[in-house]
């Protein structure tokens, strides 16, 4: 197989856009990237498109601050890749099991699984029974939502609050809908939602503070931004969760989310 790096990103849409947007469900993160580049909301610093015999068959992203993105590649790619990326410094790789799997036993020893995850995609929604009431979160909602997504970041992760503050702040300005579940007037979970790209929209983050935990307030949270999103007139609502939370995957499960592929994210850092 053949990789083609290009510096351009409407190139790289040029000859890949059509092939990621062929199964945008397992390439949302591959599109709503690209997506944000386009707007000028993140930088991309790899775009490669793959060929076998001068077929486009995949394609590699990465945007600044994001690992390598690789759920687009084909296994017997990986190889092309990796010889196309030495020289660069590659600490984090995202995707498909498999895929990450091909590239990161090419790329260098060491390094560890941080996230083994799942993909899920609705089918048929369930809206749970739950007290409380949604709405979309407004300019009024921004300090909540940011202290929530620092929690969030906190909690995953185990970051120091300053590092998790960078990653909020990173995502705060990203357009997408934001949905507040309420009990009496108080917010007492959020879920958010990309902006409908390639005709899917893509949950996460969801977070409840502990206080206000074993209530379904995040299956309510979640299921309302999916209402959302399809009120946007996406075809496809997913979202990736942790397989270390069993509590989250039977959330999800619950509401009508079922499973497509299995990911992983692999660092070296």
């Amino acid at each position: 197989m053949e990789a083609l790096s290009h510096n351009d990103i409407k190139d790289f849409l040029a000859v890949a856009g059509d092939f990621l947007g062929a199964d945008p469900v397992n390439n949302s993160v591959h599109l709503t990237g690209v997506d944000a580049a386009l707007q000028g909301r993140l930088t991309p610093i790899t775009l490669i498109s793959l060929y076998d015999n001068g077929s486009v068959v995949g394609a590699v992203t990465q945007m600044e601050g994001r690992p390598l993105h690789v759920a687009a590649m084909p296994v017997p790619a990986a190889p092309a890749v990796v010889e196309t990326l030495r020289g660069r410094e590659i600490n984090e790789v995202s995707g498909t099991r498999d895929r990450v799997e091909a590239f990161r036993t090419l790329w260098r020893d060491g390094g560890k699984e941080i996230y083994a995850l799942r993909l899920y995609r609705l089918e048929d929604l369930t809206v749970p029974d739950v007290p409380g009431e949604s709405r979309l979160a407004t300019p009024a909602d921004d300090d909540l939502i940011t202290e929530w997504w620092i929690a969030f970041w906190v909690e995953l992760d185990g970051l120091p609050r300053e590092e998790a503050e960078k990653r909020a702040m990173d995502s705060r300005w990203m357009s997408a809908g934001h949905v507040l579940w309420r009990v009496d007037g108080v917010p007492v979970s959020w879920a958010g939602s990309t902006s409908p790209v390639g005709g899917v929209s893509r949950v996460g983050p969801v977070y409840t503070p502990p206080e206000h935990r074993r209530h379904g307030y995040a299956a309510a949270a979640t299921a309302a931004v999916s209402q959302w999103a399809y009120g946007q007139g996406v075809d496809h609502v997913v979202l990736t969760a942790d397989l270390a939370n069993s509590t989250a995957n039977s959330v999800y499960q619950g509401i009508g989310f079922r499973t497509v592929s299995d990911w992983s994210e692999y660092s070296w850092l």
